[in-house]
């Protein structure tokens, strides 16, 4: 990886991490608890956004700011490794994700990075966040966990082979993401199929 690559993904990394400390963001009522979680919430919030960053109508909780911030932060970096994997060595992927997420999160990132970059093949296109909810935050203090669902519009991304053929098309996607609460840093645990209004 050329110094010039590194260092704009390391600024990017940084710049994102500091982000997790603004507070602002949201709207309406929706709670979702996680796995396993019967206590109440102590407030739920959606943010709707036209891009990456939401646009604030109201305002969010120090920690569910966070957890929004976490999860686009992850998309951000992961999208710049999936992107050109062959740019970024293991060691390299794997500093640049593990501020986002928890140890299973980062295996099945590293797993898929590794496969692409074995491959050849890449993802290309532009993907946006066009809305954005969470709910509210179960717990406190170390191990607290927010709810975030994206509505991740990929409309025209596609994953092409070393030679530029298009293997497939990515499809617009729901994704609801755990966030936790890990020693003060906010990192997803786990991903799964979410549910909401239509998307995009």
């Amino acid at each position: 990886m050329t110094d010039h690559r590194r260092t704009r993904l390391a600024s990017w990394v940084l710049a994102i991490s500091l982000l997790a400390g603004c507070t602002s963001g949201a709207a309406s009522t929706k709670t979702t608890p996680p796995r396993g979680e019967s206590t109440p919430p102590t407030g739920s919030s959606s943010v709707t956004t036209a891009s990456a960053t939401p646009t604030p109508t109201s305002t969010l909780s120090t920690s569910q700011t966070a957890a929004v911030k976490t999860v686009q932060g992850y998309f951000a970096v992961r999208d710049q490794l999936f992107d050109d994997p062959s740019a970024f060595s293991k060691v390299e992927a794997t500093k640049a994700l593990k501020p986002f997420v928890e140890t299973d999160m980062l295996n099945g990132n590293m797993t898929l990075f590794a496969q692409l970059k074995k491959a050849g093949e890449h993802y290309d296109g532009a993907a946006r966040l066009a809305w954005i909810s969470t709910s509210g935050v179960f717990g406190s203090g170390v191990g607290e966990t927010v709810n975030v669902t994206v509505c991740r519009d990929s409309t025209g991304r596609t994953l092409l082979d070393r030679k530029g053929k298009v293997l497939a098309q990515v499809k617009p996607a729901i994704r609801e993401f755990e966030v936790r609460n890990t020693s003060g840093d906010f990192r997803i645990a786990a991903e799964k199929e979410g549910f909401g209004q239509s998307c995009p």
